[in-house]
């Protein structure tokens, strides 16, 4: 064997232990995303009753050209069926309505909707951050100016906090516009990807990480580590991280809680290279971790890793795939280890139809989405590489919604 072919090996191998460390989770939270789904299948008004638990809850929500979306949120933060509630609406220089449309709701509910304008962008962490700091709620929500609640949704969310160790809630997000183009359909498959695998992650009490909306944090918690870090690409990541390492629990919940995702190709990139490059920069700033590992940091740093293995896994599985063709006698553990990649690859997408079998027509998409993710991570990482700066950018909103799709 050459060089080149003994590194395309270990870059294989180390591709199948990755996809083979993360696939007890998998199977772990399909098992229980099949149970929720019986449960509400059976009686779906009282599969999950609401507690009575209540603390006081401030809803974040950071507003910048949001005129679109922002009243559909509004109405149903305000038609929420929880009275302990203050919403505060930062403004973060928009050059469209939403200004005046927020300080219209601001007017007609002066009791329980602050409105707060920031006159300068400096990006989605730094306006939460103040909006934090006027917050009075024991618990800090936050929700991009996207999202669909259901009046239930902090009844049901609320309640973990019973639990002392749980400092952060993450509840599930559903794609709101499913069939508004092939690349909102990608968003639903990731959708389903992230839920099963924080589901698992969290039987497992292994790192569970916030998602950016439908996300909660003990106020006193979020004071002790110091808010969202502005220069963070993805903050939800990097505070996670930071809750972690300080021994705190984030709890994931289900829920029927909606986001709008992107419609077109160029915005859907922008909003994973931002992503990526987030879980990367996180790993950079974290890499101290590694002198400390225990079972959770661990899982952390594997889960920071993750663009860094779409690229190895997609290298490495095109590589052992081909070796699968060639006559046995050239590298035989590479035969071995394509059919286990190809075996551990089919995993998801099994799961996905056994969900339902209608899904199946869906399934190339799984790798059309895994080509796109491994080709934006190969970019984002040969212009850091370069030197090149990864900003933090918006992903605008055009307020559609669909049927969902399966």
């Amino acid at each position: 064997m050459d060089i080149i072919s003994i590194t395309l090996t270990i870059i294989a191998l180390t591709s199948g232990l990755w996809l083979l460390y993360n696939t007890p989770a998998f199977i772990i939270g399909f098992n229980q995303w099949v149970k929720n789904k019986k449960r509400r299948d059976k009686n779906p008004e009282t599969a999950d009753p609401p507690d009575d638990y209540q603390l006081k809850v401030s809803i974040i929500v950071p507003v910048k050209d949001e005129e679109k979306v922002i009243e559909r949120l509004l109405n149903g933060l305000v038609n929420l069926d929880y009275p302990q509630k203050e919403i505060i609406l930062i403004e973060d220089g928009s050059t469209d309505e939403t200004p005046q449309i927020c300080r219209k709701w601001a007017r007609k509910h002066p009791s329980f909707i602050k409105y707060l304008h920031n006159s300068e962008s400096r990006g989605k962490p730094s306006a939460i951050n103040f909006a934090a700091k006027e917050a009075t709620g024991e618990i800090i929500a936050v929700y991009d100016a996207d999202t669909i609640v259901e009046p239930t949704t902090l009844k049901e969310i609320i309640p973990h906090f019973q639990n002392p160790d749980v400092a952060a809630v993450q509840g599930e997000l559903n794609t709101i516009n499913p069939d508004e183009s092939m690349i909102t359909r990608l968003s639903v498959l990731y959708d389903f990807v992230v839920n099963i695998l924080m589901l698992g992650k969290d039987r497992l009490n292994v790192f569970v990480p916030l998602l950016g909306t439908n996300q909660y944090i003990r106020r006193n918690v979020l004071e002790e580590v110091g808010y969202w870090d502005p220069e963070a690409l993805s903050e939800d990541t990097e505070i996670s991280v930071r809750l972690t390492k300080k021994g705190y629990k984030v709890k994931y919940a289900p829920g029927g809680t909606g986001v709008e995702a992107p419609a077109r190709l160029r915005v859907f990139l922008h909003q994973r290279m931002k992503w990526l490059r987030g879980h990367t920069q996180a790993a950079m700033k974290h890499k101290g971790m590694l002198r400390a590992l225990n079972r959770k940091t661990l899982d952390v740093y594997i889960t920071l890793i993750f663009p860094i293995m779409l690229i190895l896994s997609f290298v490495g599985y095109v590589w052992a795939l081909y070796n699968v063709v060639q006559a046995p006698t050239v590298i035989p553990i590479l035969q071995i280890i394509g059919i286990a990649l190809f075996a551990l690859n089919l995993l998801t997408p099994a799961m996905f139809i056994s969900a339902s079998p209608r899904n199946a027509v869906y399934v190339p998409l799984f790798y059309l989405d895994w080509i796109l993710l491994a080709l934006a991570s190969i970019y984002i990482h040969a212009r850091a590489l370069l030197g090149k700066p990864q900003e933090w950018t918006k992903t605008p909103k055009s307020g559609h919604v669909t049927p969902p799709l399966a």
